[in-house]
């Protein structure tokens, strides 16, 4: 399922000359991608995200605002880079049982 399309869309892109990056997810749904501002709240319906912010209240499609704010973190150097190389799967060595002298 996620697993399967993060692998596909890497090799994908690795094909294109292009790469994935990775950004943490939590809270971009009900940050302000406008002023910052994360409220409870501020997601009016799955589809509305309104800020709560007397200052801003700022509107936009939810998928949008968060789009903004993963794109935000992203440009911000937040984007989580995975470990070099390929998993190896590896079994542990048998070893003898000791013998009694």
């Amino acid at each position: 399922a996620w697993g399967r399309t993060v692998t596909m869309l890497t090799y994908k892109l690795a094909r294109q000359g292009g790469t994935l990056a990775k950004v943490p997810a939590p809270d971009t749904s009900r940050r302000c991608s406008a002023c910052g501002l994360t409220t409870p709240g501020s997601r009016q319906t799955q589809a509305l995200f309104v800020c709560k912010n007397s200052n801003c209240g700022w509107s936009a499609n939810a998928d949008h605002n968060a789009a903004r704010n993963i794109l935000h973190l992203y440009r911000m150097g937040h984007a989580l880079i995975p470990a070099a190389g390929r998993a190896v799967a590896r079994r542990a060595p048998r070893v003898k049982p000791a013998t009694a002298r």
